[in-house]
């Protein structure tokens, strides 16, 4: 939402259109744009705002919670916004479907969060529902037999190697999905 952005709604009936799968917001922004002001988790009925940091250094935004019904929250949003607010999430409330794991895993419905990558606000609200909604890691079958994801040694499987990227170097970098142990920075594997 770090730029300003056409109606939510007309976003989400986009995604809808275009991709051809339903879509619910799991937040739904304050504003966008210079006028992006925060979320509301629609889940626990929590408004989060965050105060804009310059891009030059600062980690994140500062984050500030507050129940809808807060004064304070009517403050800093502005009578416009917080009104359009309250009356997107009664629309939502009575209109939108409701977040559906066994949809979502089926590929039948695609969870939607906003935030503000400028910010890097929303990001920890996004993680954290992403480690709801998805499965611890699996065992992977291997020549060996299973793998299991939590045990030693580091393994992992190469399933693209790109090379020659730069003409003036003789480059090479692989992908990989780690199947178990920890990778750490500066390790050799084979």
């Amino acid at each position: 939402m770090d730029r300003d952005a056409k109606d939510t709604f007309e976003l989400l009936d986009d995604i809808e259109k275009v991709l051809g799968i339903r879509t619910c917001p799991v937040n739904w922004p304050i504003g966008s744009g210079k006028e992006f002001k925060g979320v509301y988790d629609r889940e626990t009925k929590i408004v989060s705002t965050f105060q804009a940091v310059s891009t030059g250094g600062a980690k994140s935004a500062k984050e500030t919670d507050y129940k809808v019904e807060d004064e304070k929250l009517k403050e800093l949003t502005g009578e416009f916004l917080y009104n359009q607010l309250v009356e997107e999430i009664e629309l939502l409330d009575g209109a939108s479907e409701a977040l559906n794991l066994d949809a979502v895993n089926k590929g039948e419905l695609s969870p939607v969060f906003f935030g503000s990558a400028l910010n890097t606000f929303g990001i920890e609200m996004f993680l954290s529902y992403f480690l709801k909604m998805t499965t611890p890691p699996l065992a992977r079958n291997s020549s060996e037999g299973l793998i299991d994801p939590v045990s030693d040694p580091f393994s992992a499987f190469v399933f693209k190697i790109q090379a020659n990227m730069n003409k003036a170097h003789r480059d090479r970098i692989a992908f990989l999905r780690i199947c178990s142990g920890k990778f750490e920075a500066g390790k050799d594997v084979y």
